[in-house]
């Protein structure tokens, strides 16, 4: 007999095991959830940690700007290898155990990082977050886009990103705080106290999904090519690729500009929070809306509004336009996530979600590396000059979103 409450649902899922969770299941249903609530405190940890990186390498461990450079660059450039095996992995062994590898492995890092009192032992574990962090943001979109029903995918990674950005926001001023009281390295493991909570529940909460059909050959490094000869899917790799250089470029700087016009640690967790606020609430809105008129049009907005961002922090002359700018960049990083997410899943067959997953997850580490690479070296001339170049990049990358239809989603 059918079962028509949410509660219903979820004691049917806890009852009858993860074998039995079909594919394409409902927002309400156990693994969608469950995937949010694991999101919220793996993020939770992990993007305040990278926001203050920077500061702690030139502050705290006296490795200037140049030194948190050389770690993001370690860090990406392994990672933009892994997550070309991140995504076969996802393939062939599922996304919960891509998703839990990864967040354990970056709570690792992270309390390390914590401990560390000198520069070099920065970079002696920065491979490790190389190694471990694909794997968990390819775990995390392989997931959503098997939790849902095609339909509802953009209102589904809508949600996803308002957690992505409002988890962050939430910690973000409380690991300041520690910081603040107690010195940075206590942000530092707070943020893996976040993660570690999070490895926990996707262990204990988050249900194995079946995996998808499988038609021919199994996913093998053979289909990046593939799906890369296909224009739409190289369109959204470099929308991906530029996302990666604008969130690199901004997790690099950003809190370095904010303490320099401020000097005062608390402000960067005022920067989270107004990022959860102007950003991550619209992403619902943003997503429900794609479902209906189409993908493109929002990605082209969104572009927009993060070349509008990289304005402000070009002229950085007072917190209240940074605290604007976040907002504006927030809002596109999260638009970003929902939108690419989306498309990602309708552009393919469900036998390579994973793998395209992988790819995208490799595009966005490129991403980081170029800005990673561009914002030590510009820094020194002018605080302000790598913003403006990541809104030359971020131009021509928006008006190529054209050549993609106006509706990706098969209906």
């Amino acid at each position: 007999m059918a079962r028509f409450t949410v509660a219903a649902k979820w004691c049917d899922v806890m009852t009858s095991g993860p074998d039995s969770i079909p594919r394409g299941s409902g927002l309400t249903d156990r693994p969608y959830v469950a995937l949010n609530v694991c999101f919220a405190l793996s993020v939770g940890g992990w993007l305040p940690v990278l926001t203050l990186l920077a500061v702690l390498m030139r502050d705290h461990l006296d490795a200037g700007v140049g030194g948190a450079v050389v770690t993001v660059l370690i860090i990406q450039v392994i990672a933009t290898g892994v997550s070309l095996y991140a995504g076969t992995f996802a393939a062939r062994w599922g996304s919960r155990k891509s998703y839990l590898l990864g967040t354990a492995g970056m709570a690792l890092f992270a309390c390390l990082l914590g401990v560390a009192n000198q520069g070099w032992q920065v970079f002696a574990v920065a491979p490790l977050a190389g190694l471990v962090m694909p794997f968990h943001w390819t775990g995390t979109t392989a997931y959503i886009l098997q939790a849902v029903e095609s339909h509802r995918r953009g209102f589904a990674t809508g949600i996803n990103a308002l957690v992505m950005v409002a988890a962050p926001g939430l910690t973000g001023p409380l690991l300041t705080y520690l910081g603040a009281e107690f010195g940075l390295g206590a942000s530092v493991l707070g943020g893996c106290g976040f993660m570690v909570a999070a490895a926990l529940a996707i262990w204990l909460l988050l249900p194995d999904l079946p995996a998808p059909p499988s038609v021919g050959a199994k996913p093998s490094f053979a289909d990046y090519p593939r799906l890369l000869a296909e224009r739409a899917n190289l369109i959204a790799a470099a929308a991906r690729l530029t996302m990666g250089l604008s969130f690199g470029m901004f997790q690099l700087l950003s809190a370095l500009v904010i303490l320099d016009v401020t000097e005062d640690l608390a402000t960067i967790g005022f920067y989270l929070s107004a990022g959860a606020i102007g950003g991550g609430l619209s992403q619902v809105l943003v997503g429900a809306a794609s479902d209906r008129f189409g993908r493109r049009n929002l990605l082209f907005l969104a572009k927009i509004v993060g070349i509008g961002a990289c304005l402000f922090f070009w002229q950085a002359p007072s917190l209240l336009l940074l605290l604007v700018g976040a907002t504006m960049h927030w809002f596109a990083q999260s638009a970003y996530q929902t939108l690419i997410t989306a498309i990602c899943g309708d552009l393919v067959a469900p036998r390579d979600l994973p793998t395209l997953s992988g790819l995208h997850t490799s595009s966005f580490s490129v991403g980081m590396v170029v800005g990673a690479v561009a914002g030590g070296l510009l820094w020194g001339l002018d605080p302000g000059l790598p913003f403006l170049f990541v809104a030359f990049c971020l131009a021509p990358v928006a008006m190529a979103l054209f050549l993609l239809p106006q509706r990706t989603l098969a209906t």
